[in-house]
């Protein structure tokens, strides 16, 4: 996704409202606490096992895709247990891809490191470690919700310009409602979702 321009970027904003505006209460309710429950899982992964919660949401980033969430921080305190054991990558099993959880051990202990170079997992990275207001999450929901279309994982990459501008009109349009961008980003995740078959 190139740089928007700023008829671009109205619509955007009119098409977040929209799908704001579909959610319920339930998932307002829900949206507000997701990222709450997700930093209190860091800090008390981290705090179990001497580390960090910017190491362990990392670990979290690393072992998502095609995971479950549920099973995501499963995995996320299997490895961290694993390191703690002396035990390598190849002794345990994940539910994602090899080379994510080879790179989760050494996100884990501190050898690598989640740049701005990969803005929406850095920013996720920051949003749950450290409920960071000044980081958004844009993943392919919010993608979808933002362009109002349902676009493939493989052909929504959003550019750093273009994740800037996105990021911060969502954060700025969070904040008039009293939310911060994460808050919003959750409902936006929620309501999205739950109505797919309005995404045209």
């Amino acid at each position: 996704m190139k740089q928007r321009t700023k008829s671009e970027l109205r619509k955007i904003s009119k098409n977040l409202d929209y799908f704001f505006n579909l959610a319920t209460d339930d998932e307002i309710t829900e949206g507000r606490r997701w990222y709450k429950l997700a930093n209190h899982f860091c800090n008390n992964v981290a705090h179990e096992y001497n580390t960090t919660p910017l190491k362990v949401a990392s670990v979290v980033s690393a072992l998502s895709p095609r995971n479950r969430w549920a099973q995501n921080l499963v995995d996320a305190k299997k490895v961290f247990k694993a390191i703690e054991d002396g035990k390598e990558p190849e002794e345990i099993k994940v539910c994602t891809f090899h080379k994510n959880k080879f790179k989760a051990f050494e996100l884990a202990k501190g050898n690598i490191f989640i740049t701005e170079d990969s803005p929406k997992t850095y920013n996720f990275v920051r949003n749950i470690a450290h409920l960071d207001p000044s980081a958004l999450t844009i993943d392919i929901w919010h993608i979808r919700a933002s362009l109002k279309q349902f676009k493939n994982i493989g052909s929504a990459q959003v550019g750093k310009l273009a994740y800037k501008q996105i990021k911060d009109l969502t954060i700025k349009k969070a904040n008039k409602l009293g939310l911060t961008g994460y808050e919003y980003q959750a409902i936006i995740w929620l309501a999205t979702q739950n109505n797919i078959n309005k995404l045209k």
